[in-house]
């Protein structure tokens, strides 16, 4: 393990804790992230449980668009919460199915 590795075997765990230091010395302004404007927003790592077939699938249509899975999956999310919070205008194509599946051909009377 060099200085700047981090430890991979039990044994090395207190050798890395023994080099670090910790300091109340002020952070130089070029080291401190911008602050966020409005409209910004912070993007936060999560994880979900898929099984291997459906993530398998969501990476081949992500590798056909050209974006990652992370970026797929974000945009579907996004509709899904705009069809939830704009239920007055869209519907989901699954409503949109269902609602076709009921309906009936009208027969006119001659």
């Amino acid at each position: 393990m060099s200085d700047k590795d981090f430890p991979s075997e039990p044994e090395e765990v207190g050798a890395f804790l023994d080099r670090l230091t910790f300091r109340d010395d002020p952070v130089p302004a070029d080291q401190i992230p911008p602050r966020l404007q409005p409209g910004d927003d912070i993007m936060v790592t999560t994880s979900i449980r898929l099984p291997m077939r459906l993530h398998s699938r969501i990476k081949e249509l992500a590798d056909e668009r050209g974006v990652g899975v992370s970026t797929l999956v974000r945009e579907w999310a996004e509709a899904a919460v705009a069809d939830l919070d704009d239920r007055d205008e869209l519907i989901s194509r699954a409503d949109a199915m269902r609602a076709l599946a009921r309906i009936h051909t009208v027969r006119h009377a001659s």
